[in-house]
């Protein structure tokens, strides 16, 4: 469960980003967090993965709030979380496997447990047999997918999608909701940021909008409305 308390977020020099959100969010959730550009959401996303702090308010997942966590153990908790950008972020010079397999490197996996664990989550994802393919060898749509393989390579608790759909055309679009709806169903807790009214009209799942940094709604099964 994550509990958000009171966030605010004010930058220099009277900025609000984010003005007072709070949020209970249960275990297996799935959520479409939106909202107008500026709204809030890309600060909320960055608190939640420990990227920065808030001017008040405390996010607890568990026991721990982790605004206050040491710069020491900001990588610890983020492996238990998973992220997908809208620009992939992928490494151009490795393979499919190589960029999967570097998130568990990086975290000194052994190479017995990477050789187990990538064809896994390609499988997963629908990428078995493009293990060998470099991103320029794929579509925008297998790009996606090879992100999300490589965010949910440690396993993690919650997913975190910001705007996963925004370079992809109607199809891959909905092929990539797809995916992140089978990862729900699998037990991982997904926070999906969009623009994308369509998506969350078609998703009917809980929907949390934010407007200039405020918590305007908050339905279970709830529709893109502004």
């Amino acid at each position: 469960m994550i509990v958000i308390k009171n966030l605010t977020k004010v930058y220099p020099p009277k900025i609000i980003a984010l003005d007072d959100f709070s949020a209970q969010i249960e275990s297996g959730e799935f959520i479409s967090l939106v909202g107008p550009s500026g709204a809030g959401k890309s600060t909320l996303i960055r608190m939640l993965i420990a990227q920065e702090r808030p001017t008040k308010g405390q996010i607890l997942i568990g026991d721990k709030d982790i605004t206050r966590l040491s710069r020491r153990h900001v990588p610890y908790y983020r492996r238990k979380i998973g992220v997908v950008w809208q620009d992939f972020k992928l490494l151009q010079n490795k393979t499919i496997f190589e960029n999967v397999a570097y998130a568990l490197e990086v975290v000194e996996k052994s190479q017995a447990e990477i050789n187990a664990r990538v064809p896994k989550i390609l499988k997963l994802v629908g990428l078995e047999g493009k293990e060998d393919r470099f991103p320029r060898e794929l579509s925008g749509g297998e790009i996606q997918r090879a992100a999300i393989a490589r965010a949910l390579v440690h396993d993690p608790h919650l997913l975190i999608a910001d705007e996963p759909t925004g370079n992809l055309d109607p199809v891959n679009t909905e092929d990539i909701v797809k995916l992140l709806l089978k990862i729900n169903k699998l037990g991982t807790t997904v926070i999906l940021a969009t623009h994308n009214k369509d998506v969350v009209d078609n998703l009917r799942k809980r929907v949390i909008v934010l407007e200039d940094g405020k918590l305007i709604s908050d339905k279970k099964l709830g529709r893109y409305q502004l």
